[in-house]
């Protein structure tokens, strides 16, 4: 079994007391673990963007891979950073969301590149004090996942994680006890209290369906939430909807089968 360090280790460069700016108007948080080198490209891809209105957080789980080390070399870039043993992803997300000072909080992870920032408009959904700004992301370099609100978000998934700007006054922090619906159970309770929420259609990041929940094999954490947060009927509807999409997932595999040749 591989070592993980139990060691503490932080840097922190808040933003210069001489910016008329009180707080950031975004906070990027990424978590990783034993990913240097993609927390690399994801870090360089933030920072063609960063300015006075935005600060970086890195919250590492406690790597050994000289993860802290690179940390350490672009100290000056970072706002926050720290590498200790965590719970977990959504444990590791909720440490980013305490050390975050923005307005609003968005997250970007391994697999994902930040191709822009609709500034204007997060400025005026600011003032507005707007809960939530849904942006478009390019999935696979292929698909533009475009983000809905409506009955559906009742039942599926239908913000995607790496283009949602959460308002930190009002973010309801994250379930660690979800491996990998701890976003969408968010989201939900974030429908169920009443937030408002705003579509944006800027895609603004690029995401690769590689990361840790691709390996969920089920839709049993999405069944769990709909289930505690809008109740038995919407769990029905939510089941029906996922078979439907597995039928023709089957369907179309089907499809494509090559006709044997006697």
């Amino acid at each position: 079994m591989p070592h993980v360090s139990l060691e503490h280790h932080a840097g922190v460069k808040r933003l210069n007391a001489e910016i008329q700016v009180p707080h950031p108007l975004i906070s990027v948080v990424i978590v990783v673990f034993r990913d240097r080198d993609e927390l690399r490209q994801v870090i360089e891809s933030i920072l063609p963007h960063k300015n006075q209105s935005m600060e970086i957080i890195v919250i590492d789980g406690g790597s050994d891979d000289g993860t802290v080390e690179l940390l350490r070399a672009l100290d000056p870039q970072i706002d926050y950073w720290v590498s200790e043993p965590d719970k977990g992803i959504y444990d590791a997300m909720n440490k980013g969301l305490e050390a975050a000072s923005g307005e609003y909080i968005l997250h970007l992870n391994a697999g994902d590149r930040l191709r822009m920032v609709p500034w204007d408009a997060l400025r005026k959904h600011a003032e507005a004090q707007v809960d939530v700004v849904c942006c478009r992301v390019l999935i696979d370099s292929q698909v533009e996942y475009v983000s809905r609100t409506g009955l559906l978000s009742r039942i599926d998934n239908t913000w995607h994680h790496q283009g949602t700007f959460y308002r930190r006054a009002t973010h309801l922090g994250y379930d660690v006890t979800y491996r990998t619906g701890g976003d969408f159970d968010h989201n939900q309770r974030l429908l169920k209290a009443g937030c408002s929420v705003k579509n944006n259609p800027c895609v603004i990041a690029d995401h690769q369906n590689s990361g840790v929940s691709m390996v969920d094999t089920g839709h049993r954490e999405i069944f769990r939430s709909v289930k505690a947060n809008f109740g038995r009927f919407y769990l029905m509807l939510s089941w029906f909807r996922f078979k439907l999409i597995d039928i023709r997932c089957w369907i179309r595999r089907r499809g494509k089968t090559p006709t044997a040749v006697v």
